[in-house]
């Protein structure tokens, strides 16, 4: 995970790097949401993050993202209950593109990067597996609207999460090669946060 985030650090400081002579506006953003996996009996995820932008423009803005969400599912068959519990974490480079200027900023924008997930499963009360870890490719295409108060930014957006299984079935990406693009595990929500920064401004 390390690795990873490590990239995506390296990522956003290059951008910022490469636009300090020009236009270049530093921005943090901090969110919490609500959403439902595609999975029968599943739990609703709630979560939130931080996000570390850099405005190249006054309508773009790159950076990098740091999620958390509860995560879960019940599943009930012959009397029998079997639940799982954990959290899904993505690490993930972000793009906005902000389609006005003014009070009212539409934009839209995507996520991509790592999904790490952990979950433990019991069985009518018995834990049977714990501390089950995976790692895998994921992203995000998001749609909002930024309501401008001087530089403070009060966001609203809805955002759909594709998560990909592992070609070898392995609990590890490990490479980009390691990606299964037929396999998803897909959920949507809605996120509420607010911006400090706004590019533009």
């Amino acid at each position: 995970m390390k690795k990873y985030l490590s990239r995506a650090i390296g990522v956003a400081a290059f951008v910022f790097l490469f636009n300090s002579t020009g236009f270049a506006q530093f921005s943090l953003g901090l969110q919490g949401g609500l959403a439902k996996s595609n999975i029968e009996d599943s739990k609703t995820i709630a979560g939130g993050g931080i996000n570390l932008r850099v405005f190249t423009s006054p309508q773009f803005a790159f950076g990098i993202a740091g999620k958390i969400y509860a995560d879960g599912s019940d599943y009930n068959f012959a009397g029998q209950k079997l639940t799982t519990t954990g959290t899904l974490t993505p690490l993930t480079v972000t793009g906005d593109y902000y389609l006005l200027q003014g009070l009212i900023r539409p934009y839209i924008g995507g996520d991509a990067g790592m999904y790490f997930s952990k979950y433990d499963a019991k069985f009518n009360g018995n834990t049977i597996i714990e501390s089950s870890k995976h790692s895998n490719f994921g992203a995000a295409p998001r749609a909002g609207i930024v309501f401008v108060f001087g530089n403070l930014g009060v966001q609203v957006e809805g955002i759909y999460h594709f998560v990909f299984g592992n070609a070898d079935h392995s609990a590890t990406t490990d490479s980009a090669g390691n990606i299964d693009f037929s396999s998803t595990s897909n959920f949507g929500g809605v996120n509420v946060g607010v911006i400090f920064g706004l590019g533009g401004k």
